[in-house]
């Protein structure tokens, strides 16, 4: 960056090009003011805005939205606590899938050799 600045001003110089003219600022705020109207300024009515008498409204029905999701997510976790209770198998390094299956669908040895004997 210094390197860009020291180009410059050995290309253009240090001498500033542009100039405030004298007494430029003295007197500028009456000038200015002098060119702005003199007229009031005109009062519009607003009408009030739909957002304002529906704003009730969405808040109420987010507010129901939000109740009803709620208590559905409840009811949806309890159920699944109490399924998971009856379904979940003991875990073991030994435990295969074969005796998981045995247990989910509470068939013993006996079982097991009655339906293999029917083929």
């Amino acid at each position: 960056m210094e390197k860009d600045i020291e180009f410059l001003e050995k290309t253009l110089g240090k001498a500033q090009p542009f100039k405030v003219p004298d007494g430029y600022f003295e007197g500028l705020t009456e000038k200015v003011m002098a060119q702005l109207p003199t007229e009031d300024a005109r009062v519009i009515a607003l009408r009030p805005s739909r957002w304002r008498v529906y704003r009730p409204i969405a808040i109420a029905a987010a507010s129901v939205a939000v109740a009803i999701f709620s208590v559905g997510m409840y009811l949806h976790s309890s159920d699944t606590q109490s399924s998971e209770q009856f379904t979940q198998l003991p875990s073991s390094s030994s435990y295969s899938a074969i005796d998981q299956a045995a247990d989910y669908t509470m068939l013993d040895n006996e079982d097991m050799y009655a339906y293999l004997a029917d083929y």
